[in-house]
């Protein structure tokens, strides 16, 4: 079900995001390049080629070595990170040795400048290509060292991007506990600081450790989310590798129709980059759906373009694969020739993969054994530093309580002798004001008697009122219970109506009588639902709530609500496992009438905005819309019940003026309280605040 709403929402994603590189950001830059000049230039030059090192390699080469120019002239600050820059951008061209050769000019250049962050992130570089060659001891030493860099720092990013890389290697080892555990270190660091293409990367690593376990569902919701944060940022590349990890995962399950909508979509986003390695795989993916599907000619295409694009990167599994399925291809059109031609070299290929293959797996256990004992020296290590940190501690707190003590006894001391000044000067106002307050109680006994006899009388009127009260709630739940019956009566002779063959006259009639019935029973439905919620005496049950899940449910639960009128439901920026601390029932029902609210006065192929977040006072929830807004006379009169405003809905959808008359009688409930931010012709947002603050917990 999940992968139904998922294919579904990903659907209706609007297509351009799909297609965008994120073109502002680099304008920008472009812009500032214009009127810098020195250093500044430089960092300039350097960010823009950080942009393009998935999309453009081939820039990200330009940009480096324009820093790397500067820098002779001004220079080393900068050089090392240019030639990492430079590492870069060849290992996503597929050049590894070019890639390993300007990491080590960069650990050379950050040595000879004491630049240590530049040094770390070299040397996780090089693990990282030391883990594609499956030399993992090697890898694992890089990573570490890096990490014990970062740590030193105190470098934040730095260490997220240990972590990713430990998790990578541990997830080749098999170990996908601590790959699950590393993986979930950096997602926390990059949603602490903010890092939206840091946690991408992640989610989607995240993504494949639970479909390497099996755990379809588990890794679709990853891809899910990091969708969501990739489109809003127009991040190109990572759009395509998510639509290639979504067909891949339909492609397993064989269903062939969804996993060729995403495949085509990863191909749109990533045609006209230079990440081969990308391109190859989508390629190999679109033909081995077609071929699937039995589209022969189709198939073939992408077959020959994906095995000249490996040929390129020396993907050799992608290679391989391609040979395998061309050759199956031509065996099914009886053209034996080209299939045993490429059935000869796919079998070359697989034995030398093969052969490779043994040998990595022959490395991978032994590697697996000496990386566990180095994991085990690590955790020695840091816990004998904690020890050592511990004792240092306890000894400095030592110092500070002994001069704390010596610091109270002096100020207590002399608050001693200030306080005995004090309290004689104290009892001679005491005794002033005692005699003060025993004429005041004088006063007070006379003024008792009479709000007594007040009380009396306002006691009187409020049984009265009670009686009143009463009796109105009870004729109310009469009408309303007497009126549900006539309605349901009503509409199950409709159904018999609609059964009779009716021409298409008497359909008109039959749908208008359905809709005077079904506007006849929800006005009851909000008539018992104000009159209930106003006499419901339960203290509302506060638990802890998953803000983001029940956003994420009223999303689906109006999708179709929504999707009649071209209006499209986002929840752009709520933080994954949010949580609050509210009546779960309560907010369920705000959120209900507000949503509902904003699609029925929202205009067609307009956008309904959920949001959530906390401050440092209360949390809240908002529900945006790109409706007629409010005037302000509606504000005035903007919770009074069956009071209907100025602004109408915009496709002839009933309203009975009870909606936001409930929101308020339940946010009341809850303690909270409701602002409103509209201008007529506008749109509006309804904020809901609540006393309470909100927290992000970690997944682990």
């Amino acid at each position: 079900m999940k992968k139904v709403i998922f294919l579904c929402l990903s659907l209706v994603t609007v297509s351009e995001l799909a297609l965008a590189q994120n073109y502002s950001y680099i304008d920008s830059l472009m812009r500032e390049l214009r009127v810098s000049e020195g250093v500044d230039r430089a960092e300039l030059y350097l960010n823009i080629a950080w942009e393009y090192r998935k999309s453009h390699p081939d820039s990200t080469i330009y940009y480096s070595e324009k820093a790397l120019e500067l820098t002779e002239q001004l220079g080393s600050k900068y050089k090392a990170q240019a030639l990492n820059y430079k590492g870069v951008a060849y290992h996503y061209m597929g050049n590894s040795l070019k890639s390993f050769e300007y990491y080590n000019q960069a650990i050379d250049q950050a040595l000879k400048t004491k630049d240590s962050i530049q040094y770390a992130h070299a040397l996780n570089s090089l693990g990282r290509l030391y883990l594609t060659q499956g030399d993992f001891v090697n890898a694992y030493n890089n990573y570490f060292a890096a990490l014990e860099v970062f740590r030193k720092k105190q470098d934040v990013q730095g260490l997220g991007y240990s972590y990713k890389s430990l998790a990578e290697l541990y997830q080749t080892q098999g170990n996908y506990k601590k790959a699950l555990e590393m993986s979930q270190r950096t997602l926390d660091i990059r949603l602490e600081t903010g890092n939206v293409h840091g946690q991408i990367s992640i989610l989607l690593e995240i993504a494949l450790i639970h479909k390497a376990l099996g755990n379809f569902d588990k890794s679709f919701d990853f891809y899910l989310q990091s969708k969501i944060k990739a489109e809003s940022i127009n991040d190109k590349i990572n759009i395509a590798i998510i639509n290639r990890g979504i067909a891949e995962l339909y492609y397993d399950e064989e269903l062939m129709d969804e996993a060729l909508i995403f495949a085509e979509k990863a191909y749109s986003a990533a045609a006209n980059t230079q990440n081969l390695n990308l391109l190859g795989g989508i390629l190999l993916q679109l033909g081995k759906v077609h071929y699937k599907q039995n589209n022969l000619k189709t198939s073939l295409d992408y077959l020959n373009q994906a095995v000249e694009v490996a040929q390129k990167s020396q993907e050799m599994a992608i290679l391989r694969d391609g040979h395998y399925f061309l050759a199956k291809i031509y065996e099914q059109q009886s053209n034996y020739s080209l299939a045993y031609e490429h059935y000869q070299q796919y079998a070359e290929i697989e034995k030398r993969l093969s052969s490779a293959d043994v040998a990595r797996t022959i490395e991978r256990f032994e590697s697996r054994i000496e990386i566990d004992q180095k994991d085990q020296q690590n955790e020695l290590l840091i816990a004998n530093q904690a020890k050592d940190q511990a004792i240092i501690g306890r000894q400095r707190v030592q110092n500070i309580a002994l001069l704390i003590v010596a610091l109270v006894l002096l100020a207590l001391g002399v608050n001693i002798y200030i306080t005995s000044r004090r309290r004689k000067r104290a009892n001679v106002r005491l005794y002033e004001k005692n005699i003060r307050i025993a004429q005041q109680r004088e006063e007070i006994t006379a003024q008792n008697e009479q709000i007594s006899k007040q009380n009396e009388k306002l006691k009187k009127r409020n049984d009265q009122l009670a009686e009143i009260n009463n009796e109105k709630n009870t004729l109310m739940n009469i009408v309303a219970h007497d009126l549900k019956s006539p309605f349901n009566r009503i509409k199950g002779l409709i159904e018999l109506l609609r059964l009779s063959r009716p021409n298409d006259e008497q359909k008109n009639y039959i749908n208008l009588l359905d809709d005077i019935a079904q506007n006849g029973t929800d006005l009851i439905r909000d008539l018992l639902d104000v009159n209930s919620f106003e006499e419901d005496s339960r203290k509302p049950i506060i638990t802890k709530i998953d803000i983001h899940n029940i956003l994420l449910e009223k999303t689906k639960l109006f999708y179709a609500e929504g999707k009649s009128k071209g209006i499209e439901i986002r929840t752009p920026s709520v933080e994954s496992h949010l949580f609050f601390r509210s009546d779960k029932i309560y907010l369920s029902r705000i959120l209900d009438n507000l949503i509902s609210n904003a699609i029925k006065f929202s205009y067609n192929d307009s956008v309904v905005i959920l949001n959530a977040g906390a401050t440092q006072d209360h949390a809240f929830v908002s529900i945006k819309d790109q409706g007629p807004g409010f005037s302000e006379e509606d504000k005035e009169h903007l919770f009074v019940k069956f009071r209907k405003l100025s602004a109408r809905p915009t496709a002839g959808e009933s309203s009975n003026g009870l909606g936001l008359a409930i929101v308020k009688t339940l946010v009341d409930r809850l303690d909270g309280e409701i602002e409103l931010i509209s201008r007529p012709g506008k749109g509006s947002e309804f904020i809901i605040k609540f006393p309470v603050k909100a927290e992000v917990a970690s997944t682990t």
